[in-house]
């Protein structure tokens, strides 16, 4: 019985996961605005300045393919960062699947960020990617 219990939370772990890992802390709905592909595409191109799109994975893979205008903030440690954003700024966070970045997320709100929306992941970007040099 109890091995049963537990394959079932494992099955409907994945199912509750994007109701407890996202994080929005965006006023005005401005997350539900963004929250798909097109939406943050159209925010990219408006150049809104009080957001920063922000690449929670490791420099590698980074390089080898971000978001256009990201930057790289490996799981959020802002400590590590040259030139973390200002504090007042809209955070918009993705990692690789989803799975990093609600964590980074949580770091930053930490950290004294009151603006942070966990987007997702890069797999859900159907859109060209930029490269950087490693």
């Amino acid at each position: 019985m109890k091995r049963l219990s537990f394959i079932a939370l494992l099955l409907a772990l994945p199912l509750s996961t994007p109701t407890w890992a996202q994080t929005n802390t965006l006023p005005d709905g401005l997350g539900k605005k963004i929250s798909t592909p097109e939406g943050l595409r159209q925010l990219i191109e408006s150049k809104d300045p009080r957001f920063v799109i922000v690449d929670v994975r490791p420099p590698a893979e980074y390089a080898e393919g971000h978001i256009p205008t990201a930057i790289n903030i490996p799981g959020g440690l802002t400590t590590d960062t040259k030139a973390p954003p200002a504090k007042d700024k809209y955070l918009v966070l993705y990692c690789l699947g989803g799975m990093r970045s609600p964590s980074a997320g949580d770091k930053m709100l930490a950290d004294g960020y009151k603006y942070v929306f966990v987007w997702g992941g890069i797999t859900n970007w159907p859109y060209a990617r930029e490269t950087s040099e490693k």
